[in-house]
């Protein structure tokens, strides 16, 4: 606008302005540097620096070039030091009406990356570990862009499972031997330095396992830990990295926990492993969420992104003429989080006080000649600033009018235009009463279809237009999903004649929106059409009756519109019905944060219909997928959608069935149904129960909270009547108000059946006899006498899955009455015991079979068996019945088999083994004979025979001649008595009766005898077989299943088939 008064009052001075603003720089010290500042004036400005707010002179300096009628200087690229130059710089354009105030500008000066000297990198791993080989590049303020390469410089191939992250090091999620090598090389490219360094190459040496690689559930890298925070400025691009380990490679998904995530907004590159924003906004700022999930488990991370905003202009203040008198009000609002200061300066002087400032308006109140300047507004916050000028011209000149002569305005029908009368010192939007329009718009006569078309056929989309005759021949261009066709990377493959698009042979990739938008000087107009690929061509040799009815095909395009609090609406477009209308649309829905993940039906729509509203519950994380269903079945599920959550609030209802359970005496059992968990509404659930007596209480209730029923009141009296309700709460707040009800205290005398089936009945001053009849067996008959003071019997030991009859009569000194009419029950299922038997077979020595019979005592409906294996201190997993396993010829394995039930596993049968040579399977009992108590006693019992034998020896030798001295010998001869094979270390009241008569121990005893000698040598021959006899009886199948033998080394469990006709065998193969 003032260049058009510089134009017309060509004589008239002017105040500087700034035409060409400086820019930050960041430079090495090869670049050159370049500072420009240009701007007009009348009379010519001239030009000062200010750096770092101290005066600075470029033309003093020798190294430093200044070009003429302009501030702007530059720097030759040198090789000396470049350190001095780095600072911020402010340009100020001056005359006699003002001072001009360029953009802040920073020069960043660095020093040329160089490779720094460090030692050889080589890292050793176990096969099925992750790993990270570090780039560590040099330290810059530029972001440099890394490549890692072997030795021939080819790319290191990156997919799921090797990943280089943000930081320039390359992650393994898991290794395999196939990555071994010795130049893992990182190249660091600085583009603006024009330099790549070279990193050391890295070895990578993979160390085969010993035994299968075990799976591993996914671990975070980058980021560390569970949650991480991230601010950022709004405009700029920002990347989430979800690195993880895991074997196999974990698979991410991205959602926002706190809305819905924007697929315009964000893209994901890098195998899913990073969430791009590019151009973020202050709607982006939120929380996301990365879900890592293999075979093993699941780990999320939680990013917290705060936007915030360096200051931005809202409203920017106007130059303009004003005349002696005028008030000139210059209006100055800018915003940014955190909300900026604004202040105002004149010729970068702070404004005379006396001046009004409020708001960001300054208002100058019957302006004279003097109050010509140059104005400046500055908006800071710590993000940064920035400064717009404002010209104040007070000039003396009779009226004039400013807008040129003999403008021309060309406009189509329809449109609307403005004409402007600018006068010396205001703007005045007037009409224009020769304006004549004569041109017509442009039209769009046909349009493109909406084709469906079977995959491999050409597709023809056709824009017919209609535009005025007087304009040229319009620009005709094709978009397909919002994108030009011509910058699309398969451009090619289309053929556009004029207005028509033809696709020779569609493929998947082709079905999408397509628009045709004819473009002239004055106007546009535009019309959409669509692909979609119905089918395939089916080849020539085979005959498929093109009208027979079949499934439909999947709804595709499933879109979410008009997100609310409770609702959100679902569109989609049909698949090809195959000659038989679709009847309707069932709509499915999955819970995302449930740990039980399955589709359950939402909603059902008409097949006329392509859109429907869902109604939702609220803090529920959804997403949907719809089914088209015609006469012949139901279609392929749809690809789901993305993930919609809907907010927390107070719950909508309260719990049904609220009722007295009341049993004990004196106690008030409240009891109620509990509520689905897609009724809570929110975080915090709860139930709020209240009572109070019906008389004499009052109107205040007694509130507790519970999570779950019963709750139980205490020592309030015995059947006594109470107002009962019980209220839904969570975290947002209380349900409606509920409704009572009336429930009773227990009473004093009373029939009910407790959890463990007890019999409470007054049954004082008499005998009971309880019969329990299982009911399809009848000699299975249980009998229970009771007391007379008891008033309750407990009926334990009960089999479970059993159907029991229960019948009481009282009987006294002279007999028992009749019994009551039985009460039947059903006990419920419970853990099998151990199967009744477990054989090993074994074809070859590195083959083994398992044999089993199921259990004796089922307890409930068998499912299957599971089994588990420990080989030596190593455990291994099976994982199903059929899986081939190595096993080793020379080592031990034990076997554990149980079978279980729907509620649980039941106690195992224990066998151990290990294969042989000729293939036999040598089995080892695990009998008390291996304990080692008894091999211990064992031992003890031969050392005392070993000590007993040299006692012998050295009686004989010295031989035994006087009295006294065979008496003395008697009486220590009473302690040490010949043992047997049949009473081994017990005494013998007749030998101790003839040890008085014996002259010696070695004279008429068969105990030294030549013959008792050979006896007591084959004695300890015995105890050596029998040692053998244990080894040997280790092999042997045990009979008795222990189930107390369990080691406490992790077993990994095999789950055999549970289905009909379970298996009772099991197959080991190398």
């Amino acid at each position: 606008m003032f260049a058009v008064w510089l134009c017309t009052l060509s004589t008239v001075k002017s105040p500087p302005v700034i035409t060409a603003q400086p820019e930050s720089v960041t430079t090495f010290s090869a670049d050159d540097i370049t500072l420009t500042c240009e701007a007009i004036g009348n009379p010519p400005p001239t030009f000062r620096w200010v750096k770092d707010g101290v005066e600075f002179d470029p033309s003093k300096d020798p190294e430093l070039s200044v070009s003429r009628d302009s501030g702007t200087f530059s720097l030759t690229a040198k090789d000396g030091p470049i350190h001095q130059y780095q600072g911020r710089y402010n340009c100020y354009a001056s005359n006699d009406l003002g001072t001009a105030v360029s953009n802040e500008a920073r020069i960043v000066t660095e020093n040329t990356p160089t490779l720094q000297k460090e030692k050889k990198v080589s890292k050793k791993v176990e096969e099925g570990e992750s790993v990270v080989l570090p780039c560590n590049p040099p330290n810059s303020t530029v972001a440099p862009v890394i490549h890692w390469m072997d030795k021939k410089l080819r790319h290191i191939q990156q997919n799921d499972r090797v990943i280089q992250g943000r930081d320039g090091n390359l992650y393994f999620s898991h290794v395999t031997e196939a990555d071994s090598r010795d130049d893992y090389t990182c190249n660091t490219q600085f583009p603006s330095a024009r330099i790549i360094v070279l990193k050391e190459p890295i070895k990578l040496t993979v160390v085969p396992s010993n035994s299968v690689v075990r799976n591993r559930r996914p671990q975070m890298m980058r980021p560390t830990g569970s949650h991480s925070s991230y601010l950022v400025l709004s405009g700029q691009n920002l990347e989430l990295e979800c690195i993880v380990q895991g074997l196999p490679s974990p698979k991410i998904q991205w959602i926002r926990k706190d809305g819905v995530l924007s697929e315009s907004r964000t893209s994901k590159d890098s195998y899913d492993r990073v969430l791009r924003f590019k151009n973020i906004s202050e709607s982006d700022s939120g929380e996301y969420q990365c879900t890592a999930t293999n075979l093993q488990g699941m780990i999320t991370h939680t990013y917290s992104i705060t936007v915030e905003a360096a200051p931005y202009w809202i409203k920017k203040p106007k130059s303009q003429l004003y005349a002696p008198g005028d008030t000139v009000k210059l209006d100055c609002k800018a915003d940014g989080i955190p909300t900026p200061d604004v202040t105002w300066s004149i010729n970068d002087i702070d404004p005379d006080p006396k001046r009004s400032l409020k708001h960001g308006v300054l208002t100058l109140k019957n302006v004279e000649l003097s109050d010509t300047a140059v104005y400046q507004c500055k908006a800071v916050n710590k993000h940064g600033s920035i400064l717009i000028n404002a010209y104040v011209y007070v000039i003396e000149l009779p009226p004039q009018i400013l807008t040129e002569d003999g403008l021309m305005y060309s406009v189509a029908e329809g449109q609307t235009t403005e004409m402007a009368c600018e006068t010396f010192d205001r703007l005045y939007p007037v009409g224009c009463p020769f304006l004549t329009c004569q041109n017509y718009k442009t039209v769009i006569v046909k349009p493109p279809l909406a084709l469906r078309i079977q995959r491999g056929k050409p597709a023809t989309l056709t824009c017919e237009y209609q535009v005025d005759s007087r304009q040229y021949t319009p620009q005709v261009q094709w978009r397909k999903n919002g994108q030009k066709l011509t910058e699309s990377s398969d451009s090619d493959k289309y053929m556009i004649d004029e207005s028509t698009l033809i696709i020779p042979e569609v493929k998947e990739e082709d079905e999408g929106i397509y628009t045709c938008e004819v473009i002239t000087t004055l106007d546009m107009a535009e019309a959409s059409g669509s692909i979609t690929i119905v089918g395939s061509i089916l080849p020539p040799v085979l005959f498929v009756n093109p009208h027979s009815p079949d499934r439909p095909d999947s709804p595709t395009q499933i879109q979410m519109t008009e997100p609310k609090d409770r609702s959100v609406t679902l569109s989609w477009t049909p698949g090809d019905h195959h000659n038989s209308p679709v009847l309707e649309y069932l709509i499915e829905f999955e819970e995302t944060e449930y740990e039980r993940k399955e589709w359950e039906e939402l909603s059902r729509v008409p097949g006329t219909n392509q859109r429907a509203t869902l109604s939702l519950k609220p803090f529920l994380s959804y997403r949907f997928r719809v089914i088209a269903i015609n006469d012949i079945g139901k279609s392929d599920p749809s690809m789901y959608t993305d993930v919609f959550s809907t907010p927390a609030a107070p719950p909508d209802s309260n719990p049904e069935g609220v009722r007295s359970d009341s049993i004990d005496p004196g106690n008030l059992v409240i009891t109620w149904k509990e509520m689905d968990r897609h009724s809570f509404n929110g975080p915090g659930f709860r139930y709020k129960v209240m009572w109070r007596k019906v008389l004499g209480s009052g109107p205040s209730w007694h509130t507790k909270f519970m999570t779950s029923p019963p709750f139980t009141v205490t020592d309030v009296g015995n059947f006594s009547a109470f107002d009962i309700k019980v209220q839904a709460v969570n975290e947002m707040g209380e349900g409606p108000e509920p409704k009572s009800t009336i429930g009773y205290s227990g009473e004093d005398c009373e029939f009910v059946m407790f959890d463990i089936f007890t019999l409470s009945q007054k049954l004082k001053n008499v005998r009971c006899k309880i019969s329990l009849p299982i009911f399809g067996k009848p000699s299975n008959i249980s009998f229970l006498i009771t007391d007379s003071n008891e008033e309750r019997k407990v009926l334990g030991d009960l089999q479970p899955y059993s159907h029991y009859g229960l019948s009481v009569s009282v009987f006294n000194n002279k007999g028992e009455g009749p019994q009551s009419d039985p009460l039947t029950f059903h006990t419920p299922e419970g853990v099998p015991g151990p199967p009744s038997s477990l054989l090993l077979d074994s074809p070859s020595e590195t083959e083994m079979t398992l044999h089993w019979t199921p259990p004796t005592q089922p307890n409930g409906v068998l499912k299957g068996y599971t089994l588990k294996y420990q080989q030596g201190a190593l455990t291994n997993s099976l994982i199903d019945s059929h899986q081939d396993l190595k096993l080793d010829p020379h080592s031990r394995y034990r076997f554990y088999l149980r079978g279980y039930t729907a509620k649980g596993e039941g106690l195992p049968i224990i066998r151990e083994g290990a294969t042989t040579l000729d293939g036999e399977v040598m089995e080892i009992s695990q009998g008390f004979v291996t304990e080692s108590w008894f091999i211990g006693l064992i031992s003890a019992l031969v050392l005392l025979l070993l000590v007993l034998l040299i006692l012998c020896f050295i009686k004989r030798s010295k031989g035994g001649k006087y009295s006294v001295k065979e008496k003395e010998e008697g009486q220590i001869d009473s302690e040490v008595r010949p043992m047997n094979n049949e009473a081994f270390g017990e005494y013998s009241d007749n030998e101790e009766k003839q040890t008085a008569s014996q002259p010696s121990l070695c004279e008429d005893s068969k105990l030294c005898t030549d013959d008792t000698l050979d006896d007591y040598a084959n004695s300890m021959q015995t105890e050596v077989i029998m040692d053998e006899s244990l080894a040997s009886q280790s092999s042997r199948v045990r009979d008795v299943p222990d189930p107390g033998t369990q080691e406490s080394s992790p077993l990994n469990p095999a789950t055999a088939i549970s289905h009909n006709g379970l298996p009772n065998s099991v197959v080991f193969l190398d």
